[in-house]
């Protein structure tokens, strides 16, 4: 055999050798994962990825639904490679660090990615669902399914678990001081913190979820009302030893303080206070007066409706003397 041109002997014998084994970084990457999926993974989370094999029902808790679009939704890509990678403590997920190469565990993320692809949910809809589904795990016991905290859970709890369907005490959570608790817990409650079990996404789907659980106002309840009536309760939290129930002032802490506290009931003194410098004397406090700053106590709504409840004393205190 007459070889004419021997320098193109070894290029031939790799294009040979190429077509012979084709590498696998050169295959798509869905069928790789795919491969790697349903030889180290379907036993458990099924070949669908669905979680419905015979094993699975055996694990408790039970392998991640891989087609759930609302399951996946806030599983991060660097949840999914530490998953894999490292296990999952208190599961029946292992590591697989040493079975599978960097490049596989890439390739079975991105094909375990595709199994929840092909339904359509909206971010807002998916936001929802997943607070939905948190709330029913974790907060259900207590706060009750439908948020009126009638659980036997929240009969025994003292203080009793505040009642999310309750429109005026939602309207008193604003969105700081309900992440707040549901991060932090609150103290001297039966609620813990759940910062090391929710990420602060999920704490958002969960705060989502809550607002929904708001009954309508009461009939004949404008949202202009509702703020008085959350004022009234901010009012009687923070405001009524020194001013009183009445608003005037006249209580046995009120008389020890010079000057006197405002009397809300003077019509004179009230009307030529604008709402802004009523709020500026509660957010900064009065110097050289009893009244303490309240700024990071009371959020700006707070402040807006403790001030639209002190104008009724004026109208409430003009009534009575019209009688």
């Amino acid at each position: 055999m007459n070889f004419r041109r021997t320098s193109s002997l070894p290029a031939l014998l790799l294009a040979i050798a190429g077509s012979l084994a084709l590498p696998r970084a050169a295959l798509p990457a869905e069928p790789r994962g795919k491969v790697v999926f349903e030889r180290n993974c379907s036993v458990c989370h099924g070949v669908d990825g669905r979680a419905t094999a015979p094993v699975s029902q055996l694990l408790t808790p039970p392998p991640r639904n891989f087609a759930d679009p609302v399951e996946m939704g806030r599983v991060t890509t660097d949840r999914m490679y530490r998953a894999i990678k490292e296990g999952r403590p208190g599961t029946a997920m292992a590591g697989w660090s040493t079975v599978l190469t960097e490049i596989e565990i890439g390739d079975v993320i991105d094909y375990i990615r595709g199994l929840a692809s092909s339904a359509q949910v909206t971010p807002a809809k998916l936001s929802l669902e997943i607070g939905r589904r948190i709330y029913a795990k974790d907060c259900a016991s207590c706060h009750g399914a439908s948020g009126r905290a009638d659980t036997e859970a929240a009969k025994v709890l003292k203080p009793a678990p505040s009642s999310l369907s309750d429109p005026i005490t939602l309207a008193r959570l604003d969105d700081g001081r309900l992440y707040l608790a549901i991060y932090r817990g609150r103290p001297g409650t039966a609620m813990g913190g759940w910062r090391d079990i929710l990420d602060p996404t999920e704490i958002i789907d969960l705060m989502r979820y809550v607002r929904t659980l708001a009954a309508p106002l009461p009939a004949g309840m404008t949202p202009a009302e509702l703020d008085v009536r959350v004022g009234e309760q901010i009012y009687r939290s923070y405001c009524v030893e020194c001013h009183g129930e009445r608003g005037n002032g006249e209580t046995p802490l009120g008389a020890h303080l010079s000057p006197r506290p405002r009397d809300f009931t003077a019509k004179a003194t009230m009307a030529s206070a604008s709402d802004e410098q009523l709020s500026n004397s509660i957010t900064r406090g009065r110097p050289g007066t009893g009244m303490a700053p309240w700024e990071g106590v009371l959020s700006n709504d707070d402040i807006r409706r403790v001030v639209a409840y002190i104008r009724r004393f004026g109208a409430t205190a003009g009534a009575t003397k019209t009688q």
